[in-house]
């Protein structure tokens, strides 16, 4: 079995921001369109699912996973940084458990500061929150949590806090080993995705990130979700 795991913003999905004319809409909040993909990453990735087991790895709270409408329903999914596992779009309660049993998530109290503002506790495994100066909130908070069970990472505008045995890799391993998948692909922009990459028989990414093993196909102008799936689909279609 090929399992094609892949992060979701700014790898297969971008901000409205970031929205081009024909750009589809695969997210919304209160009527508030969020979240688009390029209509030939939207076509590609049915043609992907359809010859691979694409399971979804995200960071996302689970609530803000199930906004997301990608015009498919993966199998699985896994969401806010592994703690959590969706079958069918119904949360895995022994996943929950496992999860719960293998991490201290005894989540220290962070407050908003002069380098900290919107601080949320996230399905309660982690805490992520909003800086203007990411790297020095990320060096006060490390101070404030070192030798303890967590970890800090500064990820563009952001912060996290996470039980530092919480990570994307680990997540794919368990999954990995429960529905036997013998070739992995996988796909990420961030930090956060390098345990995850780092596992793959085959890793994706922007050329911002140093990764040893990159694919890449298509146009020049096509933007980075359209490379990414034609990439996964030429690896699919090789094996």
């Amino acid at each position: 079995m090929i399992l094609f795991a892949s992060d979701l913003d700014n790898t297969l999905i971008h901000s409205y921001k970031a929205a081009k004319p024909g750009d589809i809409c695969v997210e919304t909040k209160d009527g508030k369109e969020l979240s688009f993909m390029p209509p030939e990453a939207f076509m590609l990735l049915k043609e992907v699912a359809g010859k691979s087991e694409f399971v979804p790895v995200t960071t996302r709270s689970l609530e803000q996973y199930r906004r997301i409408d990608l015009g498919i329903m993966p199998r699985y999914a896994i969401v806010a940084h592994g703690a959590l596992l969706l079958k069918h779009g119904a949360e895995d309660g022994d996943w929950r458990a496992e999860t719960l049993n293998n991490l201290n998530i005894q989540l220290p109290a962070i407050e908003q500061n002069e380098y900290l503002y919107d601080v949320r506790y996230v399905d309660n495994f982690f805490i992520f929150a909003k800086s203007d100066a990411p790297e020095r909130a990320a060096e006060r908070l490390g101070r404030f949590v070192d030798k303890t069970d967590f970890e800090v990472r500064a990820v563009h505008n952001k912060v996290y806090i996470l039980p530092r045995d919480l990570n994307k890799g680990a997540a794919l391993q368990r999954l990995k080993k429960r529905i036997g998948a013998d070739y992995v692909i996988c796909a990420g922009d961030s930090e956060l995705d390098l345990p995850m990459l780092a596992l793959a028989d085959m890793a994706i990414s922007p050329e911002s990130v140093e990764l040893n093993n990159h694919l890449w196909l298509g146009k020049p102008d096509l933007n980075y979700g359209t490379k990414l799936l034609l990439s996964v689909q030429a690896r699919l279609n090789y094996l």
